[in-house]
């Protein structure tokens, strides 16, 4: 099976990782860091790469955001992982990737917020929770 982590590139991403490593190897399972970039974002890319004239090999924009995100993160996993980028709303993507992996656990990062704050600014995680029948561990942001 796969241990599913989902990553932004923040700070929090490190521990979200460094859980689901433990959780993997504990398995014996495959991890997959996985990072979800919204088509606002993917846009931006598209136009900043044809602008720009690339002198290297040219890998998809979602494996380059998706590395960019797990960059730093290295350091704290022991087990071998794979990195995957999807483009769209994070919430949708990262249940529609756990569901197409047969994923045994999602981890994705939480942090205190409002109810106010819940109610105008939503929350990928408890959309997750919500929109997935698999199990989900939630690694809450220091404070």
């Amino acid at each position: 099976m796969v241990i599913v982590a989902a990553i932004s590139g923040s700070d929090q991403s490190t521990a979200i990782a460094a859980q689901a490593d433990e959780l993997a190897r504990a398995f014996d399972d495959e991890l997959h860091l996985v990072h979800v970039i919204e088509e606002t974002e993917y846009t931006r890319l598209v136009e900043k790469r044809s602008s720009v004239r690339e002198t290297g090999p040219e890998g998809s924009i979602e494996d380059d955001a998706a590395a960019a995100a797990a960059e730093g993160i290295d350091e704290a996993l022991d087990a071998d992982y794979e990195v995957v980028g999807r483009v769209g709303t994070p919430r949708k993507k990262v249940v529609e990737y756990a569901d197409e992996v047969d994923a045994r656990y999602v981890l994705v990062g939480g942090r205190a917020r409002s109810p106010t704050g819940k109610a105008l600014f939503g929350s990928v995680t408890q959309s997750i929770l919500l929109n997935t029948e698999r199990p989900v561990v939630t690694i809450m942001e220091a404070e």
